[in-house]
């Protein structure tokens, strides 16, 4: 039997992603035959090639670049090069994973190919809005939760004619009706093998940090988040799964030390990210573990870092086992906006001391910050550059506020994920949701000229803010601004 993922994708948004990794793993070791159809780097348009001078941060030159990794690539229709690879490949179910800001792109595409086969829908949107996605036509099943076990089962089922309909966290209709089956136990991220890094082009692990350019990819350890912020869903999910066991819960060093050793072999990957929520939520004792078996790995990594779980020696373990950056997560730099719009209850002492401890250790420090919170000011913006200029942080990464169905905030301010046509609201266009107190437009601007506000002099911000209207005299400004922060003007 073959399964066909697709990933939908923005081009050229590289670095594999783990659910597909892990599920193709488990299907190959299963006996099934696996491929993918991936937006990355399909070239749909000249245009495409080119780098956004919008959108795009300040960066150091590397001896190539992803683009030219992409050069010689033709330019393709995606429904084309769909409708190749169902021809090509004859799929017996097609797998699609989708994130809520990129689900529209996958259904639009199964819309334009005659599918040969059922198609089943995973990821966090399936699990928070299961009849929004089993209500498309396109759709046969769903998964709500984990999909490991799930697939098999399917699988097994579709292949034998079998009845699927006890299948525990399955979701399928029948005529007009929709059922959503049980939610099964959590899997031991133990027994899981390693992500099938295989599936993927090998350009998603290019991997650029600090001018030079790695390899590498992804990595999670763990599922789940015990903490409550208001603009994320795991407070949903926790709901929804609330029968299935621990919520968060984590593999065992031993385990990702195996996996990290076998990756680097096999891929020379020495280059990871980890994307688990918080490196420092683990404990002393696991980072110890950690730390014996990753350090003689000679591996660099980044990670993530909630400011109330460091601590000096938590810090010290990740400089050992190879942590060259980390992200803090600021989120705004108004304690007060912190705390009763996003639910997060760190001080901004707090968050310098994690800084310099981090800095102190020898590792590169960036910050998560989020802009067009519900009822922040202009002024409230630029208190978040302005904590993230005192810190003086190497990078920001700056994202406008986007109210995913299942947070707190989409529920608090009754928000709309689908505009009056149906279609599912960008990521990109987030500023739409209209929740903070200045104008679209205004955040619009301050989102592309963020960390200029922060690291050029007071003198030039005049000349900034001009740099936050658009068009192409605009943009011309950006990019010699750019430079000048590049330059240390």
């Amino acid at each position: 039997m073959k399964i066909l993922f697709i990933y939908p994708n923005d081009y050229l948004n590289v670095g594999i992603a783990s659910g597909i990794a892990t599920l193709s793993a488990v299907l190959k070791t299963n006996g099934y035959e696996v491929d993918l159809f991936d937006f990355t780097f399909i070239k749909i348009d000249q245009k495409a090639a080119e780098p956004d001078i919008v959108s795009q941060g300040i960066y150091l030159p590397t001896p190539y670049s992803l683009e030219d990794l992409v050069v010689n690539d033709p330019v393709q229709s995606l429904a084309a090069a769909f409708k190749e690879k169902l021809l090509e490949f004859k799929p017996d179910l097609i797998a699609v994973s989708a994130m809520t800001g990129y689900l529209d792109q996958a259904l639009d595409l199964l819309q334009k190919a005659p599918l040969p086969c059922p198609v089943i829908v995973g990821g966090v949107h399936s699990t928070i809005c299961p009849e929004d996605v089993l209500v498309k036509p396109q759709v046969d099943f769903i998964c709500v939760g984990e999909g490991e076990e799930l697939l098999l089962e399917l699988c097994a089922c579709l292949k034998a004619g079998k009845d699927y309909s006890k299948i525990k966290n399955l979701g399928f209709k029948k005529g007009n009706k929709i059922y959503i089956n049980e939610s099964r136990p959590f899997v031991n991220l133990d027994n899981l093998p390693v992500p099938d890094w295989s599936l993927f082009d090998k350009r998603h692990l290019f991997r650029p940090f600090m001018g030079k350019v790695y390899s590498g990819s992804f990595y999670v350890m763990s599922r789940g988040c015990p903490s409550q912020c208001t603009y994320c869903v795991n407070g949903s999910i926790r709901e929804i799964l609330k029968n299935c066991g621990r919520y968060f819960r984590w593999q065992s060093p031993v385990t990702t030390i195996k996996q990290l050793s076998f990756l680097k072999k096999k891929y020379g990957a020495t280059w990871f990210k980890f994307a688990d929520d918080s490196m420092m939520l683990f404990n002393e004792n696991y980072l110890e573990e950690l730390a014996k078996g990753l350090k003689p790995l000679g591996i660099k990594f980044g990670c993530s870092v909630r400011p109330e779980t460091a601590t000096k020696r938590k810090v010290e373990l990740l400089k050992e086992m190879g942590c060259v950056a980390a992200t803090v997560g600021i989120e705004s730099g108004n304690e007060q906006v912190r705390k009763k719009v996003l639910n997060r209850h760190m001080s901004n002492e707090q968050i310098e001391k994690t800084v310099a401890i981090l800095k102190e250790a020898g590792i590169r420090v960036s910050t998560f910050n989020m802009i067009g919170l519900p009822g922040e000011t202009r002024k409230n913006v630029f208190e978040t550059i302005a904590l993230n200029k005192k810190l003086g942080v190497e990078a920001v990464n700056v994202y406008i506020i986007y109210p995913y169905p299942g947070t707190v905030i989409s529920q608090k301010y009754r928000t709309k994920f689908r505009d009056r046509q149906g279609k599912i609201i960008p990521v990109e266009k987030a500023s739409a949701f209209a929740l903070s107190a200045m104008p679209p437009k205004e955040v619009e601007g301050l989102l592309k000229t963020f960390d200029l506000y922060m690291k050029l002099p007071k003198k030039m911000w005049p000349i900034i803010k001009r740099a936050e209207n658009r068009g192409k005299a605009f943009d011309k400004l950006l990019v010699t601004l750019r430079e000048q922060a590049l330059a240390g003007v």
